[in-house]
């Protein structure tokens, strides 16, 4: 069975070094994509990754019977020319089989329950602000808003230890690209770590606002 997967790059050429096509080889999916000589083979893992969904990190690419491992080496050095068949080997990325995505995935759970609480938080904090509260009742509301605030910053930076504490094995760099963002468990970890910095920087901007209140009403 065939599949071809054309993948066209923003520009065509780069400084007089064209494009070309090369076939590559899975199992019994063959896919057709676009390099150009001066193309890395770490930049070709990811061109990989794209038509096939097999992690970069765990790819085995084989030319001419060669196993191919130095990924700032680029296409043409290793003579990979138009018209060329690369074999690829490795096994389709599986959420359900990864057990270090799914703990990520379980810790962006909780991390969704604490976002609910903060912004459960900001429209009350909004609210004595804008005076639609009686003035006699805000210290006293705001001291609870606090409590609840320093709960959600506690909850957060217990995520993040969770997350800094999911160990994952050794991967193998594919060039210039930052390591970490080799698999797809390593992705997920930094992308809800992110969100989580996100979400601490707007709780402590809240946190801010309530002890601003606080002069005004205690």
């Amino acid at each position: 069975m065939w599949l071809f997967g054309r993948f066209m790059r923003p520009n065509a050429a780069k400084m007089g070094d064209p494009m070309y096509r090369i076939i590559l080889c899975h199992g019994p999916n063959k896919h057709e994509i676009l390099v150009w000589g001066a193309m890395t083979l770490g930049e070709l893992t990811h061109k990989i990754e794209e038509v096939t969904h097999i992690p970069h990190c765990n790819q085995k690419i084989i030319f001419k019977g060669r196993n191919l491992t130095e990924y700032n080496v680029a296409l043409a050095t290793y003579g990979i020319s138009s018209g060329a068949k690369i074999m690829v080997l490795g096994k389709r990325f599986d959420p359900e089989d990864d057990a270090n995505y799914q703990a990520v995935v379980q810790i962006d759970h909780s991390c969704t329950r604490v976002e609910r609480t903060l912004f459960d938080i900001i429209p009350q904090v909004d609210g004595i602000s804008g005076g639609y509260l009686e003035s006699r009742l805000c210290g006293e509301t705001l001291g609870r808003l606090r409590k609840q605030l320093l709960a959600v910053n506690e909850e957060f930076m217990r995520l993040l230890e969770q997350l800094d504490s999911i160990s994952f094995e050794p991967t193998k760099a594919t060039g210039p690209r930052d390591q970490e963002n080799q698999t797809p468990a390593r992705q997920k970890r930094k992308s809800v770590v992110k969100r989580i910095q996100q979400l601490m920087e707007k709780s402590d901007q809240v946190h801010e606002n309530i002890n601003q209140l606080r002069l005004k009403y205690n």
